[in-house]
């Protein structure tokens, strides 16, 4: 005898014992769902017809559920949705609500629906974040029963156990939010944002606050989030905390702005980091900037000194100002440090400066992006007085911190690639050097004006390293490059 069950819920049998003797066959909501083969059967059963590229919008969209691909392909036919835009499948009108609507309406009540509707501004749901939102308790017994009746809600697992929401049923429950509680929508992404940032998760506690409006919370936030972002290896999860904040923020934000041209420098982009920097220049600042940073004073100098727009002795000013401001426990120390190294360099006054680097290597182990190129620029120095047994020593470990922090593919490793290569093809390895070489003219374009005195002097070694392979022509190329960031800054003094 075969018995075949099919619903929504299991019923009260005995699963585990008929597991165990191998006596059942489960197929659950991963086998039914519909591949891109299965929608498109579907579809022309149903007497539709749609191209391949919506085929596989539509599989996507719908998660492979037969009832939302059927019900969207006779709404399409009715107008619900415009040719061409099946990407966009709404969940919130149409068949697709009407079913929803009838469905959800027959086994939820009041409590539930409000419940629902209101976690539906979250991607996915735990018990505690669930709480917070709703302010309603018995979050997790909820999760686990709403599951288990297969209305659209996933159990993802883990601990504590995370559900999410089918994407047709989260629109249909965040048209349902606005219509039973008009303009609550914000306010529930505020309580998500403060609830994510106290159990340390800025990505979702930023993307809440920008989700509700809370911009101003948001900049305070990427604020503060900035450096252990950056640090952490996930410069471009940084990199895009900024692209989503208006412009007008960063006027009322001035080390938001301090924070943003350093990541446009980083980038390669120096226009946008100039006019980040010239708001800068005449904002004020109460207060800490938020970002480990001594006062926004401090934050400003060290910008003023990377991008050096007023010659070499405004920079040591600058970064003197930061030394001094920045105590030994601060993540923006070694930052500092090297600024004021580079600074003594540009002067010709190369002993302070390999003291100064010694210095910000030991005070770094937070901040590796000053701690790599002081590394590079001392490794620089020791072969300019033909010490390359220590040049290899510091490159070494220049090498290693790239890696550590993953910064091998931002500007803050071009010197380290370029003295790389110089050591070891002066060691007779012409194979690593040439690799080294490889990647430091992967990183060349983000060489600019913005950053004038560190991009010549990467260039000049990456030259150099060029003229020892006696490829001179790829010297020549490398040299006007920086002939012409030179002419964008002619006061720096390099």
């Amino acid at each position: 005898v075969r018995v075949a069950i099919a619903g929504r819920a299991e019923p009260g049998l005995p699963w585990a014992r008929l597991r165990a003797q191998r006596d059942l066959l489960e197929i659950g909501q991963d086998l039914l769902a519909l591949d891109a083969v299965e929608t498109g059967a579907l579809v022309r059963a149903a007497g539709h017809a749609l191209g391949e590229d919506e085929i596989r919008a539509l599989t996507a969209r719908t998660e492979g559920w037969a009832a939302g691909i059927y019900l969207t392909a006779l709404g399409r036919e009715r107008g619900e949705t415009p040719r061409g835009r099946v990407h966009g499948i709404p969940g919130d009108r149409g068949y697709v609500a009407a079913y929803l609507r009838s469905e959800i309406g027959r086994g939820v009540d009041d409590t539930d629906m409000a419940f629902l509707t209101r976690t539906s501004v979250l991607e996915t749901i735990s018990a505690p974040v669930a709480e917070a939102v709703t302010r309603m308790p018995g979050a997790e017994e909820r999760l686990r029963s709403l599951a288990g009746g297969n209305l659209l809600v996933q159990d993802l697992g883990g601990s504590p156990a995370s559900y999410r929401y089918h994407n047709l049923l989260r629109d249909f429950l965040s048209s349902e939010l606005e219509r039973r509680e008009p303009g609550v929508t914000p306010e529930l992404h505020r309580r998500a944002a403060l609830w994510f940032s106290a159990v340390g998760n800025p990505d979702r506690a930023i993307g809440h606050a920008l989700d509700g409006g809370h911009v101003d919370d948001a900049a305070r936030l990427v604020t503060a989030a900035a450096l252990p972002t950056y640090f952490g290896g996930q410069p471009a999860t940084l990199d895009g905390w900024l692209h989503g904040l208006p412009v007008p923020v960063f006027s009322r934000h001035p080390p938001l702005a301090v924070i943003a041209a350093w990541v446009h420098l980083i980038n390669g982009r120096p226009a946008a980091a100039d006019a980040m920097a010239d708001l800068t220049e005449h904002a004020s600042f109460e207060g800490l900037p938020g970002d480990g940073a001594a006062s926004f004073e401090s934050q400003r100098a060290m910008l003023r000194a990377v991008m050096n727009r007023r010659g070499p002795r405004d920079m040591l000013a600058n970064a003197e100002l930061a030394v001094a401001q920045e105590h030994p426990d601060s993540l923006w120390r070694s930052n500092a440090l090297w600024l004021l190294a580079s600074a003594h360099l540009l002067q010709g006054a190369t002993g302070q400066a390999d003291a100064l680097y010694a210095e910000a290597i030991a005070a770094g182990p937070q901040s590796p992006g000053a701690a790599t190129t002081s590394l590079a620029a001392r490794a620089s120095i020791a072969m300019a007085r033909s010490d390359w047994e220590a040049a290899a020593r510091h490159v070494r470990e220049s090498q290693a911190l790239i890696e550590a922090a993953q910064l091998g593919e931002m500007v803050n490793s071009l010197l380290t690639h370029a003295v790389a290569a110089r050591v070891a093809i002066h060691a007779g390895d012409l194979v690593r050097g040439r690799e080294d070489l490889v990647r430091a003219q992967l990183i060349r374009p983000l060489a600019s004006h913005g950053l004038p005195w560190y991009s010549v002097h990467a260039l000049i070694e990456i030259a150099r390293a060029h003229l020892a392979i006696s490829n001179a022509a790829g010297a020549q190329v490398v040299v006007r490059e920086a002939e012409q960031i030179l002419r964008r800054r002619p006061a720096q003094g390099v």
